[in-house]
């Protein structure tokens, strides 16, 4: 296959990250990135061999850039996406998709319209937990699933990640606080468990961090099949949490150690056995995925329509943490 060629919009620590993914056999080459500081530009020029384009329009502009890899603030998603779409750029772009649904169909209908490819970055519906669970209820090992809890937290309120001035400590950039940057992930992959989020009641405070955005969130959530769940994501803990635990009438399987072990207690038992997983790198096969959707014209399993109905979800619970009741998630 030929390698696709894509310039890297963000040259923060999540565009390293993807950037190092991106060499490990993906089909992706990086050939070019820009951002709003030059001296960030430059350097990731260095570090990964690429060309440091001044500015988004220009790499718009350039021939040999086929997509655009977006790792920028959350509130600029929308229109690099529909920009770069209208140029007739193939686009991945990191979660959240966009901060409203609105934004979320319209950049999903202007990638349609264009004929290019739309991939999202949810990559923790990869891991091999995830994939364990889905098969253990797929087969029917939990019998009827009654209820999904998790928590996917970190501790940002120990490190410089959220300070006051940084643009994810910004009320417009992260609405309902982790639930922008951590929850949104859980969303996905309780989803993608589970089926479509229908109802959600949510409460958010601001505990302990010292900026203008909750810093721990709590949500109940109604699935359209009748089943319910609980999510808290925070940055608040004192160390980074990350699990998932689904219960059914057959069994009960927990999904932890971040997504790398799964452990299963079927009734009757009194003990957990550990699930066989078969091994994922999930960074890599979402941009592997990418690259071959762009080359064979294939759809990638996260596209326009799993992300609206995340940000579906994600505005409801904006929603009810303002105004203290349930709120209907839109489209359900």
């Amino acid at each position: 296959m030929t390698p696709l060629r894509v310039a890297s919009i963000g040259t923060g620590r999540w565009a390293g990250t993807l950037a190092d993914a991106a060499r490990q056999g993906t089909g992706l080459s990086l050939v070019a990135c820009t951002s709003r500081s030059a001296d960030h530009r430059a350097g990731f020029a260095r570090k990964h061999g690429c060309r440091d384009v001044p500015t988004f329009d220009a790499v718009l502009a350039d021939p040999e850039v086929e997509g655009v890899v977006i790792t920028t603030p959350h509130s600029l998603h929308a229109e690099q996406i529909v920009a770069a779409a209208r140029a007739g750029k193939h686009v991945f772009v990191d979660k959240p998709f966009t901060l409203t649904v609105a934004d979320a169909r319209r950049a999903t209908e202007v990638c349609r319209a264009a004929g290019v490819v739309l991939a999202l970055g949810h990559q923790r519906r990869r891991l091999p937990a995830s994939r364990g669970l889905k098969r253990l209820i797929a087969e029917g090992a939990l019998g009827r699933v009654g209820q999904i809890e998790g928590n996917m937290s970190a501790d940002y309120a120990f490190a410089t990640t959220i300070r006051a001035g940084m643009w994810r400590a910004d009320r417009a950039e992260t609405p309902g606080g982790a639930m922008t940057s951590l929850g949104i992930h859980h969303v996905d992959t309780y989803q993608y468990l589970l089926g479509p989020i229908a109802r959600v009641m949510a409460m958010s405070r601001r505990l302990v961090l010292e900026i203008d955005v909750e810093d721990v969130t709590s949500i109940l959530f109604e699935f359209a099949s009748g089943a319910l769940g609980y999510l808290g994501t925070s940055w608040l803990p004192a160390t980074r949490t990350e699990w998932i635990g689904v219960h059914g009438t057959e069994a009960q399987a927990w999904y932890e150690a971040r997504g790398t072990r799964l452990s299963i207690l079927r009734r009757g038992e009194s003990e957990r056995s550990a699930v066989p997983l078969d091994a994922t790198e999930p960074l890599v096969e979402e941009l592997e995925e990418f690259a071959r959707c762009v080359r064979e014209r294939g759809r990638p399993e996260v596209s326009g329509e799993e992300g609206i109905a995340n940000i579906a979800v994600l505005e409801a619970i904006v929603e009810s943490a303002r105004t203290g009741r349930a709120a209907d998630v839109a489209g359900r």
